[in-house]
Parts: C-alpha cells; sequence; structure tokens
C-alpha cells in the first residue's frame, strides 16, 4: 500500500484547501471543537495519533520525540498485511501553537546534521478561539510540478480524511477547557 493509492474523501465545506498556482504549496486549513492543548495532544502523543493519521483501513503506529533534531516516525498497515512509512525531523516545536517538520530518510536516527536536502516542509499551526481551534497544515514541496503531482495523488484527500478523522476522535474525548 502507499500514500497514493489510499482511499480519500474528496474535500468537503469543513476543510478550506489552498494551492496557489504560483506557490509550491498545499494548505489545508480545518477549525475543530477542542481547546489547542488538547488538539496539540492529539498531534504529539503517539496513542492520539494512533485514532486519526492515516487512512481509515489502516493501524497507525507512531514515534514522536518532540524536539528541534527529533524523529516523527509514522507506520500504517492494512489489513491485508501491506505497509507504508515514513520519516520526519522537527525544525521547530512552539508548544501549543506550532510545529515545523521536514521529510528525512527512512532509518534516519533523528538530528539535523547530514539531512539530505528537504523534499516536504510541513507547518501545523493552531490558533484557538471561543474554545475551537483552528488547525493550518502548510506543506510545500520543491516545484509547483511536484505539488501538483503529490495532490492528484491524493495527498490533499490524506490531509483531509486526517482532519475528517480527528474531528471524530475528539469527540469521543471528555470535554475539556
Amino acid at each position: 500500500m502507499t500514500a497514493a493509492n489510499a482511499r480519500m474523501p474528496a474535500a468537503d465545506a469543513d476543510n478550506h484547501i489552498e494551492m496557489p498556482a504560483d506557490d509550491a504549496i498545499i494548505r489545508v486549513t480545518r477549525a475543530f471543537a477542542a481547546p489547542r492543548a488538547l488538539v496539540w495532544e492529539c498531534y504529539t502523543i503517539p496513542a492520539h495519533l494512533a485514532h486519526f493519521w492515516g487512512p481509515r483501513d489502516t493501524i497507525t503506529t507512531a514515534t514522536v520525540d518532540l524536539r528541534i533534531g527529533g524523529l516523527w516516525r509514522i507506520d500504517w498497515r492494512g489489513a491485508d498485511g501491506s505497509g507504508f512509512g515514513y520519516s520526519s525531523v522537527f525544525l521547530e516545536v512552539d508548544a501549543p501553537k506550532r510545529m515545523v517538520y521536514r521529510d528525512a530518510p527512512d532509518g534516519w536516527p533523528g538530528g539535523l546534521d547530514g539531512l539530505p536536502p528537504i523534499e516536504l516542509h510541513t507547518v501545523i499551526a493552531l490558533a484557538e478561539s471561543g474554545g475551537r481551534t483552528a488547525v493550518t497544515v502548510t506543506v510545500r514541496f520543491n516545484s509547483v510540478a511536484l505539488r501538483d503531482e503529490n495532490a492528484r495523488r491524493g495527498f490533499t484527500g490524506m490531509v483531509v480524511n486526517g482532519n475528517d478523522r480527528l474531528a471524530e476522535y475528539l469527540a469521543t474525548l471528555p470535554p475539556r477547557r
């Protein structure tokens, strides 16, 4: 299984997707009915990530070393035993407002020294207002062509799917202030 062939939903009214013609980014924004601290925990604690990160028909495991140079490893397994995984390294952590990470090679032990050139640069920003949290995911690709290819392969649908699953998961958690 690859991220490209995973079944993903189309965007809906809950997710605002931007793909500027002249900028190699995909930006997806969604508001959640939960305080920022809880949403931050969902993005940074592996037990929470397992409930929403990735396609619905997979089991997600995660490792999160939440510090600059720390590794974020995600693995998905399908019912048929197929799998897909990827690694990222944190470039910035400003809890509970913002995290910035970049792609890393499989097997990367962590740290910033010796990393190959960036292919994907991701910012997840969280802003709270009135007990709701807006999450904006901005992914920068090396070119508009690469961005467009990833969009064709289902990248935006994967983010929307994760947002939908996160909203569903947050609804199962005890209320917080």
